[in-house]
């Protein structure tokens, strides 16, 4: 696995300091990266504005124009998944950057150590994350998509049918044998028909099940409490 690392920096004596003590991380950890240097947010948000662009950003708190925290924000409202590790002089930030999941705040002059314990939880972030992906062939090729892309999978006619963030599949194959691939705590029956991620789901009712995406789903009475309990189970613990 190369892990994908994009240093949001715009003076270029940080960033070739973070990549030589990300390089050694590497040497040293036997892991594969690639480091790319983005000069300000303005251009993360031109050239990497879609979701899976890298694993890890390093973002400078204090840039010009747009500061690493605000494109911070703007990142996470297309893209979940992406581990966060911000870049300062100060400590102003450190709690607004935890509440949009930021992995570590790291102060200057970032010292080796603190790096590579930073590294060893973005490292455990991705294993974790690895395991969260469904593998299925779909004519003729593997597909690997995260299980948290998948709005829903319903059975239409003699095929399955998946929507997911970006696409909709559509093969030959089992509702019984799909459930067996997706976990029950995120997953749960709507109908006997009809899986729905409980991450997407706005609002259920008796008869309908109310999703993210606007895609309004039939609830069977037979389904209902289970739907229920699943959604408080996913959101509540």
């Amino acid at each position: 696995m190369r892990i994908r690392i994009a240093v949001v920096e715009d003076e270029i004596e940080q960033y070739e300091y973070v990549k030589k003590l990300l390089t050694q991380w590497s040497k040293q950890s036997g892991e594969s990266i690639s480091v790319t240097h983005v000069t300000c947010a303005e251009e993360y948000l031109i050239n990497y504005n879609q979701p899976d662009a890298f694993d890890v950003l390093f973002l400078d708190v204090y840039m010009k124009r747009m500061n690493g925290m605000e494109l911070a924000k703007e990142v996470r409202k297309y893209d979940r998944e992406v581990q966060m590790v911000f870049l300062t002089g100060v400590s102003d930030y450190v709690f607004e950057g935890y509440e949009i999941g930021a992995v570590r705040y790291l102060l200057k002059p970032i010292v080796q150590e603190k790096l590579e314990e930073t590294m060893a939880v973005v490292l455990e972030k991705l294993k974790q994350k690895s395991d969260d992906y469904l593998s299925f062939k779909y004519q003729g090729e593997m597909i690997r998509l995260l299980r948290s892309d998948i709005f829903y999978v319903e059975v239409y006619g003699h095929y399955l049918r998946m929507v997911t963030k970006t696409d909709t599949f559509e093969w030959k194959d089992s509702l019984q044998s799909m459930k067996s691939k997706l976990d029950t705590r995120r997953f749960a029956e709507a109908n006997r028909s009809t899986i729905v991620n409980m991450e997407y789901v706005n609002k259920i009712t008796r008869e309908e099940c109310l999703l993210e995406n606007g895609t309004c789903i039939h609830v069977s009475k037979g389904a209902y409490k289970g739907l229920n309990e699943a959604f408080m189970k996913f959101y509540v613990g």
